[in-house]
């Protein structure tokens, strides 16, 4: 295992801060949260369809790679070896008929909680801080996209891209 392992660390932080809603405020200086910890499902990969809960967030890992290798490889010498390391997710919100939160004392649901749940998970994507050993050098958000409604099913939903590069030492 790599030492730091950057890719589950990123993964892990991520799917935690959507679990909580939580993103710095406009000073960046603290945390805010935009809804419980436990109001909104978190799946890391797409879940079996009896174990789906709504409103649910599913972050499904889009892929990954080297960037730019940067240090220690034309030199053949002894210095430390790294690279710029992007990953990529795809991001899918679901919210049924029933799903409902209560942001600041109003119940939002249907559409009004996925136009919510789509501005602060793109706060959260944009806003995480890693562990002191993940380095990220940039963050791309693609923004939402395919958002619609299901009418046979009920389902309100919506997809987003985000990418990030980060660097890896070894």
């Amino acid at each position: 295992m790599a030492d730091p392992d950057h890719i589950n660390e990123i993964e892990r932080t991520l799917i935690d801060n959507l679990r909580n809603g939580r993103y710095n405020n406009a000073s960046g200086t603290a945390s805010g949260s935009a809804w419980a910890s436990g109001s909104i499902k978190v799946f890391g990969q797409f879940p079996e369809p009896e174990s789906l809960e709504y409103p649910c967030i599913m972050l499904a890992q889009a892929a990954n790679g080297v960037d730019e290798q940067f240090m220690g490889q034309a030199l053949g010498g002894s210095e430390p070896i790294g690279e710029l390391y992007g990953i990529g997710y795809t991001l899918h919100l679901t919210v049924d008929r029933d799903s409902t939160i209560t942001v600041n004392g109003e119940g939002f649901k249907q559409r009004r909680l996925l136009n919510y749940l789509m501005l602060n998970c793109a706060n959260v994507l944009m806003d995480t801080v890693y562990s002191g050993n993940t380095e990220v050098l940039e963050r791309q958000f693609t923004g939402w996209r395919d958002v619609g409604y299901l009418i046979d099913s009920e389902i309100w939903g919506a997809t987003c891209g985000y990418m990030m590069t980060f660097k890896n030492d070894r």
